[in-house]
């Protein structure tokens, strides 16, 4: 099934489930298209957003920008009213960038859209106590702003057990690869401490059967939030996948 079968097959879902349904996992898409160059890629996301948990990280320009864009306001408004939630890219370089800065970011990002939480992008993944210090104060800024926003931290990798048990985000993206690696991947053992819905997968560069079999392995990697497209290296992540109808379905286990 192609792309162009997402709505249709979401469409089916609603009217036979809706309500009822069981998911494997939920959806955790970085949607780095723009609106306007790429309006059906965001009515796929409102839709798939209507059948099952859905999260999109969105990111105007490396950032929010200098002013609202009218395209990116419609478009999260259309995700949002449809059950799905919208996050906000902000990218730290490894505790490198000036603090203030990352929080003139979530400032601006909170003044121009209705938002759910962020993505801390370029996280680092040891416990050094500067590091976690460096995180916890995001955190903090961004809990003080609303406790209902979100802060999920992607280091890439698994990470030292404090930036969730300390914390210093909410959940975290714990492998960001190719498929290639991903076949390798492996749970620390401290992370059945927590709920898998507290870890994200984001695999790229997979055919139609490794996306399925990633699925099927959800519980043996202890990950309750998965991403898998087709899309390759130097961007995977401007467009959705092929398969999206499939990986749609690979989402919902059965009804209740």
């Amino acid at each position: 099934m192609s792309i162009k079968h997402f709505i249709l097959f979401s469409g089916v879902y609603l009217s036979v489930m809706f309500g009822t349904l069981v998911y494997a996992a939920n959806l955790f898409v970085p949607a780095y298209f723009h609106p306007s160059k790429q309006p059906v890629y965001w009515s796929h996301l409102a839709e798939a957003a209507q059948a099952v948990s859905t999260t999109v990280i969105f990111n105007p320009h490396n950032g929010p920008g200098a002013n609202a864009d009218p395209s990116f306001v419609n478009a999260i408004d259309r995700v949002r009213e449809a059950g799905g939630k919208i996050i906000a890219y902000v990218h730290s370089s490894y505790g490198s960038r000036q603090i203030d800065s990352i929080f003139r970011d979530i400032d601006s990002y909170i003044a121009f859209y209705a938002i759910d939480g962020f993505f801390i992008d370029e996280m680092t993944a040891d416990g050094t106590d500067e590091n976690i210090r460096y995180y916890e104060a995001i955190y903090n800024y961004i809990k003080d702003k609303s406790t209902h926003y979100s802060v999920t931290g992607h280091p890439g990798v698994v990470p030292d057990e404090a930036y969730l048990s300390k914390p210093v985000v909410d959940n975290l993206v714990v492998f960001e690869n190719s498929v290639r690696s991903y076949v390798y991947f492996q749970p620390e053992q401290w992370q059945h401490n927590y709920s898998k819905n507290r870890f994200i997968h984001i695999v790229y560069s997979a055919s139609l059967q490794q996306m399925k079999q990633a699925f099927s392995e959800i519980d043996k990697n202890h990950v309750g939030n998965l991403y898998i497209t087709d899309d390759r290296l130097p961007n995977p992540y401007d467009s959705l996948p092929e398969y999206g109808g499939e990986e749609l379905e690979m989402s919902i286990i059965t009804p209740k």
